[in-house]
């Protein structure tokens, strides 16, 4: 028995490294530049280790991707109060111009930010995406450089703007890697808004737009990003999918189509979660039943030190026994722009039992948000 253990151990292992080696010679026979149209990158979002990749490292263009960032600021610009979902955004000759894809808003027109932002995600309108960096900088090119900053300082440190939508522009330049980054920053730095992802339509004008992210509305456990095509760059996909509370991000560059793109992406994340020992085999269809998983946590205190989030358990332990009773508490470390803070978490709640909890804390002017 301990001969046929080892033999299949071999085996599986051989079976991997031959799997890797394929793909790997597949990439690097698709590029033959700096410029590498074929990329794939796999990030652990809890810990940010690479799983997988190739090419992550090459410039590409960000095509559609480049609205991530656009998406990024406008929620960094709600947080902040410098804009709020009804603030109004003046339609100007620029923008109504834009070609498609696009809403075909009319000079002159209006559009609030909410439905702006769901244009952005869902239909991906390049219309739309001027109208929000002439609303704030004045025009898309200083948007653009607005962007490069953000870029910079949430690390994408091979990224360069030039649009708001990612129209094609030589100069606008990103990486596997840095589009990975921005995922991962967009899903930790607004996991309110970033809901807002998985949305799978929106109505503007009694006009029915669906998404383009086919592959989230059947992988499981997909809750997001965005698709991206033009010419240049081929067809493209920031990815996010959380299975056994474990959530990767993948991004694929390069497809010859969406259904290409879609099909060797879900292939490398069930490769992955298939070596983290989570995989698809067991079935959940209906979605009231994936949320009634005690899957989501809460977090209760963002603290520069540790020994103050470990204060933080015993404080609302002490203080709010019905929210935290039968809950496991942790100290999470997580990365920021500048370095790292320490999350206070309680754990294992349902979702619908974690709003709650959020609500009956911030009655008490405690700050609360829920992880998935």
């Amino acid at each position: 028995m301990i001969l046929e253990s080892n033999v299949i151990s071999l085996f599986m292992r051989f079976t991997t490294l031959f799997t890797t080696f394929l793909l790997i010679l597949f990439f690097s026979l698709s590029n033959n530049s700096a410029f590498a149209k074929r990329a794939a990158i796999i990030v652990d979002f809890e810990t940010e280790e690479v799983l997988f990749q190739v090419n992550a490292d090459t410039l590409n263009y960000p095509a559609s991707l480049a609205k991530m960032m656009t998406i990024y600021i406008i929620f960094d610009y709600l947080d902040k109060k410098k804009l709020s979902w009804d603030t109004k955004l003046y339609v100007s000759e620029t923008a109504a111009s834009r070609s498609p894809s696009k809403l075909y808003l009319e000079e002159g027109s209006y559009i609030s930010v909410q439905k702006a932002t769901m244009a952005l995600i869902v239909k991906s309108a390049n219309d739309a995406a001027t109208v929000i960096s002439e609303h704030i900088s004045g025009s898309e090119r200083e948007f653009a450089k607005l962007m490069t900053k953000y870029a910079k300082r949430i690390g994408m440190k091979n990224t360069t703007f030039k649009n708001a939508s990612g129209l094609p522009n030589r100069a606008q330049l990103t990486t596997a890697r840095d589009i990975a980054t921005l995922s991962r920053s967009l899903i930790f730095k607004f996991p309110n808004y970033y809901k807002l992802f998985s949305e799978e339509k929106f109505i503007w004008k009694d006009k029915t737009y669906r998404t383009h992210n086919r592959l989230m509305l059947k992988y499981k456990g997909a809750d997001g990003i965005k698709t991206g095509y033009i010419k240049a760059s081929g067809f493209q996909l920031a990815f996010s999918a959380v299975r056994k509370n474990k959530r990767l991000i993948g991004v694929y560059f390069g497809g010859d189509s969406g259904k290409q793109r879609d099909k060797s992406l879900a292939f490398l994340m069930d490769k992955v979660f298939d070596e983290l020992k989570i995989n698809s085999k067991e079935e959940i269809t209906k979605k009231n039943k994936k949320e009634s998983t005690n899957n989501f946590s809460i977090v209760v205190g963002t603290f520069k030190y540790k020994k103050n989030a470990k204060k933080q358990i015993e404080v609302i332990k002490k203080n709010y026994p019905k929210t935290t009773n039968n809950k496991d508490a942790k100290v999470i470390k997580v990365r920021i722009e500048n370095g790292y803070l320490y999350e206070t978490r309680f754990e294992f709640f349902t979702k619908k039992n974690a709003y709650e909890a959020c609500k009956r804390l911030k009655k008490y002017d405690r700050d609360c948000f829920v992880r998935g």
